[in-house]
């Protein structure tokens, strides 16, 4: 009966997140275990790094699951608790979790045993893993079996990662205030002599790379949404169909990226025209890693066999250059640009006061004093001078 199977896989259901629940408390629980002996030594990040790690391992299984390179081992997970990532564009998720977000783990998990700077793997794992989630949750969200009970232990992991976001954006802005302190002088003359953005051509091809990419993203938005304007049905229906896979992932990758990509490589191009926007920096970090996952997913779902045939890439040279060129480009980019501002700061650095500098003293004998009288004169001041404020102060020592 109808009503029969209804409740029965709504059981099965409830009994998969009970497991899963379960097994998320025994896998945070473990590092406690091992460590409990020196916790007030141990970075709280190293506990939640251990949970995401379990995670990670299990997109590795369903990912291979999916491509049937193992078998039986996440079978009823998927079909009871989260149907959805048996998609392409689930499968390439699971991978990038499995794979990339795995390694990074490992890094900061490593650097946290040697006391070591992470915060840049950090800031580029929130990017990737933050946006992987709010598209899983937009796609789920508009599909039409909705959100299962599973779907619910997935808000843990995003509280995890806004809080670990936060933390690592504090911790980028402090280094940055402390490279400002120490090369305060030699940072203000070198940004005192910056060309303007036509004689600095890396800085120049990323700003022209972010109004090819703010037309892209409105191209491939609209195509989407099934829009009939010449240009885009040409782009969607020759070069990329995937836009109208009716699993709706990429409709909620691009809607993402319209509401969130496009107002963010504008206040990049400010940032190029106007340099010193320190804030940005770690903000470039977190989108090359949500632009890498993004790609990642959508580049990989459009040949995958799990996509219907009609939705794949088409099998032309021109499709395929065209593809290769814009998806490659929106991948390789974000990624280049995050690279130079993590080499070289000093356009994201603020503009130094001349009144904060410290100001170096020179000390002088007063001829005027025999008994050991100095006179210590600020540099720039005027000896002799009638105004209070360029008097030099005289201290005698005992």
């Amino acid at each position: 009966m109808p009503g029969d199977d209804e409740d029965k896989d709504g059981g099965d259901d409830e009994m998969v997140m009970k497991v899963r629940l379960a097994a998320v408390c025994i896998v945070s629980l473990v590092p406690w275990l091992i460590l409990r002996q020196r916790l007030h030594k141990a970075n709280p990040i190293y506990y939640a790094l251990g949970l995401l790690a379990y995670s990670s391992v299990m997109s590795l299984i369903i990912a291979l699951e999916n491509d049937g390179l193992i078998a039986e081992f996440m079978g009823t997970y998927l079909r009871e608790g989260e149907p959805y990532l048996k998609t392409a564009h689930g499968t390439m998720i699971s991978y990038w979790d499995g794979i990339v977000h795995y390694a990074m783990y490992l890094m900061m998990l490593a650097a946290v045993s040697w006391n070591q700077n992470f915060h840049d793997v950090g800031l580029y794992w929130a990017g990737s893993y933050g946006y992987t989630k709010l598209v899983l949750f937009l796609a789920v969200m508009s599909d039409k079996d909705g959100i299962r009970w599973t779907f619910l232990l997935t808000f843990p992991y995003i509280i995890v990662c806004a809080l670990m976001c936060v933390y690592f954006i504090g911790r980028k802005l402090e280094e940055l205030q402390q490279i400002q302190n120490d090369k305060g002088e030699e940072t203000q003359k070198n940004r005192d002599t910056v060309p303007t953005i036509w004689k600095r051509p890396l800085d120049l091809i990323f700003f022209l790379y972010f109004i090819f990419a703010i037309l892209m993203t409105v191209i491939k938005f609209s195509g989407a949404m099934h829009g009939n304007f010449f240009l885009v049905s040409l782009y969607r229906d020759a070069v990329e169909p995937y836009l109208t896979d009716p699993s709706l992932y990429s409709r909620a990758q691009l809607m993402v990226q319209a509401f969130y990509f496009i107002p963010f490589y504008m206040i990049n191009m400010y940032a190029l025209l106007h340099p010193g926007q320190s804030w940005l920096l770690p903000w470039c970090v977190i989108f090359a890693g949500a632009a890498g996952q993004a790609q990642f997913s959508l580049m990989g779902a459009s040949f995958h066999y799990r996509t219907p045939y009609l939705y794949r890439v088409p099998q032309t040279m021109f499709a395929r250059c065209i593809f290769w060129f814009v998806n490659g480009l929106q991948f390789v980019m974000p990624q280049l640009m995050a690279s130079t501002c993590l080499t070289d700061p000093s356009l994201y650095l603020k503009p130094v006061i001349a009144s904060s500098l410290p100001t170096p003293t020179a000390t002088h004998l007063s001829p005027g004093n025999s008994n050991g009288t100095q006179e210590t004169v600020g540099v720039g001041s005027r000896r002799g001078s009638s105004s209070s404020t360029q008097n030099a102060r005289v201290k005698k020592f005992d």
